[in-house]
């Protein structure tokens, strides 16, 4: 796992000729979600209202593969970012994988965000990977900006 001034790195960016690349880094499967979920508001660039109330949203999503619902989890993200003008800051995500079936369920916790500075369409599933290397799992992700 990357390091920063001697803490874990939670993402990093990756060149990537039309899109936006994030290379994302956790201890576990909820940890690479949540970094990823970091790395997709960084990219956003939202001014968050930080006097607004605490809102909270549940989140239930399944799909065949786990990359699959990671896609499907920063999309959902993204959606309620833009369409509802919120950003989330604690997570607490439960993952079960099966053979043909992945779950995540996900309570959230965030505030309003006055504005979004930089428009991504999509998380895509281009280049999107995940493997566990060591200790840590990592995976690419391409933003469709």
């Amino acid at each position: 796992m990357s390091q920063l001034y001697g803490r874990p790195k939670k993402f990093e960016y990756f060149e990537h000729p039309a899109d936006i690349g994030l290379r994302v880094y956790g201890r576990d499967l909820p940890s690479l979600f949540e970094n990823a979920a970091a790395g997709l508001y960084d990219v956003l660039g939202l001014s968050i209202n930080y006097s607004s109330r605490d809102y909270r949203k549940k989140i239930r999503l399944s799909s065949r593969t786990i990359e699959e619902l990671l896609v499907c989890f920063l999309n959902e993200i993204l959606f309620l970012s833009v369409k509802s003008h919120l950003i989330f800051q604690k997570f607490s995500i439960n993952i079960k994988c099966s053979k043909n079936k992945n779950k995540l369920e996900c309570e959230m916790t965030g505030k309003q965000i006055s504005e979004v500075n930089r428009e991504v369409k999509a998380a895509t599933y281009h280049k999107t990977g995940i493997v566990k290397t060591g200790e840590y799992y990592v995976t690419d992700i391409i933003l469709d900006v």
